[in-house]
């Protein structure tokens, strides 16, 4: 231990003496961290998020949607509605949503300008999401209702900043709604489908938006308590199938699960922050070719040194110990430096990008970028220290 305390003090007065090439070694390996550290921590705040509202959905709610909407596809409509509503014993609740996406670009009274999405939606859709209102009341298809609209957390924000939305009006696809409520914040990233980011009108106030065959729509249903929810699937299959007679088969829609359709986002996220994070990696391995050379360089010019310390009775495993102390310092002050870097970056690419989730960083991300980095160093930097071990102190101090 004593002899690697000594090896860790003379390779930092070492370093000390050679601060440029220190300082480039330094750069490399803080680089690397910092790019691996960037994109994982905003990667995992990603998956977080959908992780959170994957766990509060639950397990009991279907999609019907068509596999294509394309001109003749299967598009679900009102009456498809009506039939889920009437089967009490096997769905508990049902709702339709339809996306405008002719009707995109929102116009707000004083000038505001958002393109967001725009959902006509039936009135059990958001006790079916579970997401609640946060200030005003939800949608109703009855009375003087239907000409008003609820906004997501997020979109509010943009269009009325520093104000209060209720009673506002927006103008969508020519027509003008008022602001009736607006939904709590659920902290969706924006990237997927979410409810922050939209705007929802009732189905009986935006018949005249919605266009014959428009993407987007599908019939989301809450299963009745008990029910299996396979054996419903077939049924609701089933259902359609009679329905439609020869007009659509099997291949024409499909019924997913809604936690499925969340949990594959967040499968995909994870699985592209870790092919980022590998790709990251492979920065480290360049710092630590970086390392090595400036090494080979240190030794070649460090050969009076290195010659001194074997005619004083330093050994060959003293003088490789010595350059291994000093990739090991280098990884010491630099790694964290470059974790501390990435999370900062990618706080500030949060903010330009207009991510809708917060970077997070876990300590696991940390300890494998730490220690895959360390060891790359390591193992590159065994060749020069090998080299410098090698070098025959006579001819080295003759030379000198």
């Amino acid at each position: 231990m004593r002899g690697w305390l000594a090896n860790l003090w003379d390779a930092a007065r070492s370093l000390a003496r050679s601060p440029r090439q220190t300082l480039l070694c330094a750069s490399a390996i803080v680089l690397a961290v910092m790019a691996y550290s960037t994109v994982v921590s905003i990667a995992d705040g990603m998956a977080q998020v959908l992780g959170r509202r994957f766990e509060s959905l639950g397990d009991d709610t279907l999609v019907i949607r068509g596999q294509s909407t394309a001109s003749g596809g299967f598009v679900p409509g009102r009456g498809d509605l009506d039939d889920m509503q009437r089967m009490p014993q096997w769905i508990a609740r049902a709702a339709l949503v339809q996306e405008l996406s002719g009707a995109a670009t929102l116009l707000e009274g004083a000038g505001t300008r958002q393109v967001a999405q725009v959902l006509a939606v039936s009135e059990d859709y958001f006790a079916i999401d579970r997401v609640a209102i946060g200030q005003g009341q939800a949608l109703s298809g009855r009375g003087a209702s239907v000409k008003r609209c609820v906004l997501g957390a997020r979109i509010a924000g943009r269009l009325f900043p520093g104000q209060a939305p209720l009673g506002k009006f927006l103008r969508i696809g020519g027509q003008w709604y008022a602001v009736g409520g607006v939904l709590a914040a659920t902290d969706e990233p924006g990237k997927f489908v979410s409810n922050d980011d939209a705007v929802f009108l009732p189905l009986a106030g935006a018949s005249g938006l919605v266009r014959p065959g428009d993407d987007g729509g599908r019939l989301v249903v809450k299963a009745a308590p008990g029910v299996d929810m396979e054996a419903l699937r077939t049924k609701l299959q089933a259902l359609l199938l009679r329905k439609y007679g020869g007009r659509y088969d099997a291949d024409d829609f499909r019924i997913e699960a809604k936690q499925a359709l969340l949990q594959s986002a967040r499968a995909a996220t994870e699985s592209q922050g870790r092919t980022v994070a590998w790709i990251s990696l492979l920065a480290s391995l360049v710092a630590a070719l970086g390392v090595m050379n400036m090494m080979f360089l240190s030794a070649d010019e460090r050969s009076g040194e290195i010659g001194l310390r074997r005619a004083i009775g330093a050994t060959r495993a003293d003088i490789a110990a010595l350059f291994l102390c000093e990739a090991l310092l280098l990884c010491l002050a630099s790694i964290p430096l470059g974790l501390v870097l990435g999370r900062m970056a990618a706080g500030l690419l949060q903010g330009v990008l207009r991510l809708d989730s917060a970077p997070v960083l876990s300590g696991q991300a940390c300890a494998l970028v730490a220690l895959a980095t360390t060891a790359l160093v390591l193992v590159f930097s065994l060749a020069p220290a090998w080299q410098a071990a090698r070098k025959d102190p006579k001819r080295v101090l003759r030379a000198e």
